[in-house]
């Protein structure tokens, strides 16, 4: 009995893991990234993506992948995202790997790496 507990446990886990997804792409200012949203034309000019990256003081991440796109960390992974930031604060543009599910707009965070 205790074998076939065991063997139903591994299974579960296995297959929660394979429903995680990972991103890889430079960690930014979400704040930031929604301002410069909310007013295309004129963030372009003062080239104000740029200065979206995110940094010590950031309280809000958003990840943008190689295609472009912005995803947002949910309270946890914003959480993880400053530790793991203050971890590498050497980094100017912090490229991070991000494991977790999509909820909707938001990436619900299981584990973030930075470098």
């Amino acid at each position: 009995m205790k074998t076939i507990a065991k063997l139903g446990l591994a299974l579960g886990m296995f297959a929660m893991l394979s429903y995680a997804e990972s991103w890889t792409g430079k960690l930014i200012d979400a704040t930031c990234h929604d301002r410069s949203q909310q007013n295309p034309a004129e963030s372009k000019q003062k080239s104000d993506l740029a200065s979206c990256d995110a940094s010590a003081s950031t309280t809000s991440f958003a990840i943008q992948t190689s295609d472009g796109k912005v995803y947002k960390l949910d309270a946890s992974g914003n959480a993880k995202a400053s530790t793991a930031l203050k971890g590498n604060s050497d980094s100017k543009n912090p490229i991070a790997t991000v494991s977790g599910s999509m909820e909707g707009q938001t990436v619900k965070v299981d584990s973030i790496s930075v470098r």
